[in-house]
């Protein structure tokens, strides 16, 4: 394991095993990401939980070889950047205990995607584009969420072959 200094004075861990390369930054403090993550274009698991990031660069979409993305417990607003979509190899993305309250239609173009996890945000509404998961999306959370539950009742119908947790 290597440890490097990162631009804001915080040290960062980068683990390697024989597939997969782990960039985890979670617990560091981090307010942005910088061009040292999304720089790391050959990435499989990127851990940024539990920090103080507000937005994500939308440069993030560089980062092509990501199969799991964590970015939990920041404080996150609005909705994910439309770039998501350019992550094709995802295949977990947890979004949970932030303050998201929509989230992009470009994640139904993440048809490696297995779980979603958006728990915990202000998440009202979902995007039509989440139907074209159905084949491969095993588990979706939603708890936590002020989705009605007319919005959760159509959700069930669509994607038959996934767990639906709120």
């Amino acid at each position: 394991m290597g440890f490097n200094l990162g631009k804001n004075g915080t040290t960062t861990s980068e683990k390697s095993s024989s597939s997969a390369k782990v960039l985890d930054l979670s617990n560091t403090g981090l307010t942005k990401v910088t061009s040292d993550v999304y720089g790391r274009t050959g990435t499989t698991d990127l851990i940024l939980s539990n920090n103080s990031i507000q937005t994500l660069p939308s440069e993030m979409g560089k980062m092509t070889s990501v199969i799991i993305f964590k970015i939990d417990h920041n404080i996150l607003e609005g909705s994910l950047i439309g770039e998501i979509r350019q992550m094709s190899k995802l295949k977990h993305l947890d979004v949970s205990y932030n303050s998201m309250t929509g989230m992009p239609a470009e994640i139904g173009q993440l048809s490696n995607l297995e779980t979603l996890d958006y728990s915990h945000n202000n998440i009202s509404g979902l995007p039509n584009e989440l139907t074209n998961l159905k084949n491969g999306l095993k588990e979706f959370d939603l708890t936590g969420n002020p989705l009605s539950r007319e919005k959760i009742s159509n959700l069930k119908v669509s994607p038959p072959n996934t767990k639906i947790i709120f």
